[in-house]
């Protein structure tokens, strides 16, 4: 096509552009009031996105310190004098112990139990089948990345927040890894006391969200670090936070890791030797050029305007009439006036300078966030474990009465009449002989035949107990989580088909939860492999999976990443437990020991972990054979077991033998050939010769 502005393409090599100065950014606002003003705006858009998730963030940090055992902190009035104070402080000032049973650790631990478990791995599928070898590749490719990334201890960590809050969110870029010393794809959470985005959302697959961003706070060396391109913008930054010194405030900031972390106001950190940015992704509108090119039939949205096309046009038709062609002939261009949404993100600093920005870089033409929600109905998010807050209150209620009444009643005490104590002992001396084993007390007895009496009330049995078995039967059918998927012991006579669909239908309550992690994880990988695929510009390996793989799957090669369409690629998950495979690798020896598959395939397939191995040997005895080099001993014995198992090999077990493929009648002529030929020594070998007519049938 004629049109050099494509902005797909422009924005593709825009990574190799040298990053703008810090300095121009800020000169060029300062000449310009509106600009100033509009990110001001902006930043105040953000701050009341982040003030209306004050609620959301409220509920999660009651919900973590509910399943971290801080269950008697939430704040009451007294009703005695009035102040407000926490729950525990309240019931020891009446004399109670704030005890408590933890259920709600458990069912997060059950669930998360139930993933690892059940772990899955990111395939990606081609609906091509051309495109199967590529899609091996791109497999390897986005693993790889993952194996980088750490993503399963990520992946516990988002499947809990969605159990606690019912939203987690990750980033997914390309940057640099100074461990690694190179640049590749990166995954990380982004916490939810730092996250921000427009609360009037109602689509549950948050198609509409038009603003998203995150807060970060950096030391004053890792702002210079991300932000800096010279030192003159390094200069400019710490201008720009002079208030911020690490050398004088970091060694005094701090909070207690054992808490969960707070993040305070919006525009100013906790930790005042940190320096605040926000990083805002928008969506944006602006009027662009729809061309179709009749010359080769495709299609593009620039920027040019329609003047511009129209001279294209009358380039062409000018050059057309000059070699003689009629105008009606000339393929043209057709132009229509759009209006596009686009992606475009900034960093501001607390007091609105835009230290950055820019329309987004990836190909994908979106944020870089990936959003897990548990429950958007009308744009309400809420945890599951919501549900079983009320529940819990209730039997650590329950446990403390229970307590305070065995505490309080009557347990041995004994009534002793004052003219019961014998002369000559006083009232702690009897007390002690009554208590002291073997005790004797030695009294004259009464005519009225009085005598001490020991009194234990049983006051318990008003009902307490039955009530705290009955809450605890509720949590247990309310959370879903019975017995079975907890791996209880079962019920005497219970048949082994019945426990097993009792566990299983302990996760129905939870489908929801999975459904909505494994969303998750298919949108983050489609965003991730996006990525890779536009900056993989190399040549890399990328198998490490364990597992042999053809040398197209082995290596990314950006020149066949290009072939393949969007559209014909699906990432989704596979199945990866212990059983799977083992159900695996046995389907694949019963059809190697009836010979459906050749030994190589049988180990390129299965998960047994000496199967690299095996081959690599496999190998290297081909090798051997083909260069007339086969140890005569290892021959010998090969053709010894051939005459042991009946007189005649398999053509797996002649491709073990000769190191080749089989075929029928054990190794090919060719390699039969060169094993009855000479051994390293240069003489023929009688034996390499017995065992290649065996082979072959002779």
């Amino acid at each position: 096509m004629l049109l050099k502005t494509d902005k797909k393409t422009l924005r593709a090599q825009a990574r190799f552009a040298p990053p703008r100065s810090v300095r121009s950014a800020i000169d060029e606002q300062n000449r310009s009031f509106e600009q100033t003003s509009e990110n001001l705006d902006l930043l105040m858009l953000c701050q009341n996105d982040w003030n209306r998730l004050d609620g959301f963030r409220r509920e999660r940090a009651r919900n973590i310190r509910y399943k971290n055992g801080d269950q008697w902190g939430d704040t009451v009035r007294d009703p005695d004098t009035g102040a407000t104070l926490r729950e525990d402080e309240l019931l020891s000032s009446k004399g109670r112990v704030p005890l408590k049973h933890n259920f709600i650790q458990q069912f997060v631990r059950s669930i998360e139990g139930q993933m690892l478990s059940n772990p899955s791995t990111s395939i990606v599928y081609a609906r091509a089948k051309d495109d199967a070898a590529l899609s091996d590749m791109l497999t390897n490719t986005l693993q790889a990345c993952h194996h980088l990334n750490r993503t399963s201890r990520l992946d516990t960590t988002v499947l809990e927040e969605l159990l606690l809050a019912g939203l987690a969110c990750v980033k997914t870029r390309y940057t640099f890894w100074s461990t690694k010393n190179r640049a590749d794809g990166r995954v990380d959470l982004v916490g939810a006391n730092r996250l921000f985005f427009n609360t009037d959302i109602e689509d549950p697959r948050l198609f509409d969200i038009r603003r998203i961003g995150e807060i970060h706070d950096y030391t004053p060396d890792e702002l210079v670090g991300q932000f800096a391109a010279s030192p003159a913008d390094a200069e400019t930054l710490r201008e720009i936070y002079a208030a911020c010194s690490a050398e004088r405030l970091e060694t005094v900031a701090g909070r207690d890791v054992t808490r969960e972390k707070q993040i305070g106001s919006f525009l100013r950190p906790d930790d005042p030797s940190k320096c605040r940015v926000f990083e805002v992704w928008q969506r944006r509108g602006r009027w662009v050029t729809y061309v179709h090119d009749y010359a080769d039939g495709t299609e593009q949205i620039t920027e040019l305007s329609p003047r511009q096309v129209e001279a294209i046009n009358a380039e062409r038709l000018s050059q057309g009439e000059a070699l003689g062609m009629p105008p009606e002939s000339i393929a043209l261009l057709y132009a229509e006036r759009k209006y596009e949404y686009y992606w475009e993100v900034r960093f501001l600093t607390p007091n609105g300078v835009c230290i950055r920005s820019q329309e987004t870089p990836y190909t994908h033409e979106e944020h870089p966030y990936s959003l897990a929600v548990l429950s958007a109905t009308d744009g309400a998010i809420r945890g599951v474990m919501n549900d079983l807050i009320d529940i819990q209150r209730y039997i650590n209620r329950l446990i403390v009465m229970i307590d305070f009444i065995m505490s309080t009643s009557a347990k041995g005490v004994l009534l002793v009449p004052e003219d019961c104590v014998p002369e000559g002992m006083s009232e702690e001396e009897f007390a002690a002989q009554w208590v002291k084993a073997n005790g004797v007390v030695f009294f004259t007895p009464r005519p009225d035949g009085r005598m001490p009496t020991q009194v234990s009330a049983n006051s318990t049995n008003i009902g307490a107990w039955d009530m705290l078995q009955l809450e605890m039967n509720l949590l247990q059918q309310i959370s879903g989580i019975s017995g079975a998927m907890q791996g209880h012991a079962p019920r005497p006579n219970t048949p082994s088909s019945l426990y097993a669909q009792e566990a299983q239908n302990s996760t129905l309550n939870y489908l929801v939860v999975f459904d909505a992690f494994r969303s998750f994880k298919q949108e983050r990988d489609e965003k991730l492999l996006k990525v890779l695929m536009q900056y993989y510009t190399d040549r890399r390996h990328v198998d490490i999976s364990g597992r042999a793989y053809s040398e197209t799957a082995r290596f990314y090669d950006p020149r066949m990443a290009e072939k393949i369409v969007d559209f014909n690629l699906v990432v989704t998950q596979s199945t990866d437990t212990p059983v799977f495979r083992a159900a695996m690798d046995d389907m694949l020896m019963q059809l190697f020991q009836t010979g459906a598959i050749p030994l190589e395939m049988f180990l390129d397939n299965t998960s047994m972990p000496f199967a690299e191995k095996l081959k690599s040997d496999l190998q290297q005895l081909k090798e051997q054979a083909q260069q007339g080099q086969l140890d005569p001993s290892l021959a010998a014995q090969v053709a010894e077991q051939a005459a042991a198992g009946g007189g005649g090999m398999s053509g797996a077990e002649g491709a073990v033998a000769a190191g080749g493929d089989p075929v029928p009648g054990g190794i090919d002529p060719a390699s039969a050939a060169q094993m009855t030929g000479q051994v390293s020594g240069g003489a023929p070998n009688p034996q390499a010769q017995t065992l290649a007519q065996r082979f072959l049938g002779c």
